[in-house]
């Protein structure tokens, strides 16, 4: 796999958070999360923020991917559905681009955990 710039585009907080990069192509993303005992909520869950934290940065990168050199990105909005409770092990996230206008990019994400879905998101994301 080549570097796509996106790879060197980390936050101290994706950092921080544990994201890992598996793979880059145009227009889509995967990212992977081991879950740490820091993940977790006040019910020993992994919090909702963390979560969506991983979708937020598997989707803007692969909204990042489209963009011409001199554009980057941000979300406008973000629609989210939580549909399992994640303890531990490790999380695979995906995001796709569905619509790269001229404007916006409109970016599909999904959370897989041992085959079983874990979080679903539907992100709007700027072109600037």
């Amino acid at each position: 796999m080549s570097l796509h710039p996106s790879l060197n585009r980390m936050s101290a907080f994706t950092k921080m958070l544990g994201l890992q990069f598996k793979s880059m192509e145009a227009g889509t993303c995967t990212l992977a999360l081991a879950i740490r005992e820091d993940h977790f909520n006040s019910t020993a869950r992994v919090h909702g923020g963390v979560i969506f934290s991983l979708l937020d940065s598997a989707m803007g990168a692969a909204a990042f991917s489209v963009l011409e050199p001199h554009e980057s990105t941000a979300t406008v909005e973000c629609k989210i559905n939580y549909t399992r409770a994640v303890v531990g092990g490790e999380l695979e996230c995906i995001g796709k681009v569905v619509h790269a206008g001229t404007r916006t990019v409109v970016v599909d994400g999904e959370i897989w955990q041992d085959g079983a879905l874990v979080a679903k998101a539907l992100g709007t994301f700027a072109r600037i």
